[in-house]
């Protein structure tokens, strides 16, 4: 068994979901015009519709603000107006407002809707979909990242604007924990407000399960306090309606749950059989919900000359309870097949996280997802083998991610919460990476790939999209993210934003 610490340099040479592949939006259908296939990479030029935004009516919004306002061409811009997902970098905000309070947010969206101007706001700025970009007005949240703890309550209250990272700093700092990403620079608004999943959400629900407040600026830019019994609706909606669509998250409020010591793990094999990918499959399945987990898979290149790739598989997470336990649980896999590189440490809870974080390198990415409604049956294998086998090295790089869902997820009914995907044990994350200089036809042939191996897992899979992870290509994205949720959303969406303020190619319409 290899040492922790050369396991993590391995791990930090390989490329990951997020250092290469990560995630983001799709095409529709099988045929793409180069038109359309050179904007979604990022070669679109300034978007036409938006007015021409005088320097009398920049003075405006400047003067109502606290924070800072960079414009085209100032320093700072770059840097503030680069999404994560690098394919969208050519969508340039004619304006970034780094807002230092929630009255900052306010008089944005009021300029905005006094003159016009089309708006998105970014905490992390990790929309797979570019949808925290705009042509328009960026309202940046990154200064609101200050945190509180209160002991008493075990309650922790953080900004709109904080990131995982700060995140992992404040609860760490307390020995206390939510269940979090592991993206270190992914917000924790766009995290939770889409449901928010992690390692810990099998043991203890998704991470806006455990929401008891939130600060919304709305449309109209009044400050409001949402909670159980003030404004409930628009709280209700908040756990799991997706950011962007109700109002700006300014600040979260929390439970907290007390943290010790966990195991950690990271397995991987080279050229898995089905047989081994099936044994990790049932025991994990097998395995209790103080066990949280994520199978990684990807194509590799054949020991044997011409012959189809393999499957590279790797499996890591998270364990509460002893190093020893957590060894018989994986004994089942171990068994069917050595792993070429295996760690198993207990650690304090926070070094264990630490071990477990990725960070999120920009990239172009695209990914497809599906909640799991059942067991995986061997035919999801059988397409895995299947469409694996038909990836081309040429094409960039490809991925199946499966998380481990089910558990205290499923706890709670489908109409708790805004988050309606309460019936699921697993949750499938389809992904594509490319470099900007790889050719228009592989480009075209990967998406092809990726369109045809969603194709036949959909139906396998049986649950609907995450609304975290946005696929512009989906026809049926209100009920695959949303489902018999979806009225009362729209019901909700009517009463705060009845002009349609925050809208975006996926954005929850007013009745």
């Amino acid at each position: 068994m290899e040492t922790l610490q050369s396991t993590k340099a391995k791990n930090f040479l390989r490329l990951t979901r997020r250092s290469f592949l990560g995630v983001g939006a799709a095409f529709a259908g099988e045929a793409l015009s180069g038109r359309a296939f050179s904007a979604s990479f990022g070669t679109a030029k300034a978007a036409t519709g938006v007015p021409e935004i005088s320097p009398h009516t920049w003075k405006k919004l400047k003067n109502n603000l606290s924070g800072q306002l960079v414009r085209y061409g100032q320093f700072g811009y770059t840097r503030l107006s680069a999404p994560n997902n690098a394919r969208y970098r050519g969508i340039k905000p004619a304006g970034i407002a780094v807002c230092a309070n929630a009255d900052d947010v306010a008089a944005c969206l009021q300029w905005c809707r006094q003159e016009n101007i089309p708006l998105a706001t970014r905490s992390g700025g990790h929309s797979y979909a570019g949808y925290s970009c705009t042509h328009g007005l960026l309202i940046n949240l990154s200064s609101l990242d200050a945190w509180s703890y209160d002991e008493t309550s075990g309650r922790v209250t953080v900004g709109g604007g904080i990131l995982n990272s700060a995140v992992y700093t404040a609860l760490g700092s307390v020995d206390r924990s939510i269940t979090h990403g592991r993206c270190s620079t992914v917000g924790a608004a766009g995290f939770l407000l889409g449901g928010g999943i992690g390692f810990e959400m099998r043991a203890r629900g998704m991470g806006s399960d455990k929401l008891v407040s939130t600060e919304v600026v709305t449309a109209d830019g009044s400050i409001l306090t949402a909670n159980a019994s003030d404004y409930s609706d628009l709280f209700w909606a908040c756990r799991g309606g997706a950011g962007g669509n109700f109002g700006v998250n300014t600040e979260f409020t929390l439970e907290t749950f007390p943290v010790d010591r966990i195991a950690v793990f990271d397995l991987t094999w080279t050229g898995a059989s089905d047989e081994l990918i099936i044994s990790v499959i049932r025991a994990l399945e097998a395995a209790p919900n103080t066990l949280g987990s994520k199978v990684y898979m990807e194509p590799t290149t054949s020991t044997k000359f011409g012959s189809p790739p393999e499957i590279m598989l790797r499996i890591y997470g998270q364990y509460h309870g002893t190093k020893t336990e957590l060894m018989e649980i994986l004994s089942p896999m171990t068994a069917a097949a050595k792993p070429a590189s295996e760690t198993v440490e207990s650690l304090p809870y926070w070094e264990g996280q630490y071990f477990l974080a990725e960070d999120g390198t920009p990239a172009c990415y695209q990914s497809r997802s599906r909640f799991v409604n059942s067991s995986l049956p061997e035919s999801f294998i059988e397409e895995v083998r299947l469409w694996m086998s038909r990836w081309e090295k040429s094409q960039g790089g490809a991925y199946l991610s499966l998380f481990q869902t089910g558990g205290a997820i499923n706890d709670y009914a489908a109409d708790a919460t805004a988050f309606v995907h309460r019936s699921s044990q697993w949750l499938f994350d389809l992904g594509i990476g490319w470099d900007p200089s790889q050719s228009l036809q592989s480009k075209h042939r990967a998406h092809r790939w990726q369109n045809g191996f969603y194709a036949a897992l959909v139906p396998i899979a049986g649950g609907g999209a995450f609304q975290n992870f946005p696929d512009p290509s989906l026809t049926d994205w209100e009920d695959a993210y949303y489902g018999s949720n979806l009225p009362r959303l729209r019901t909700i969406k009517t009463k705060y934003d009845p002009g349609n303020l925050f809208r975006f190619h996926q954005s929850i319409r007013p009745l």
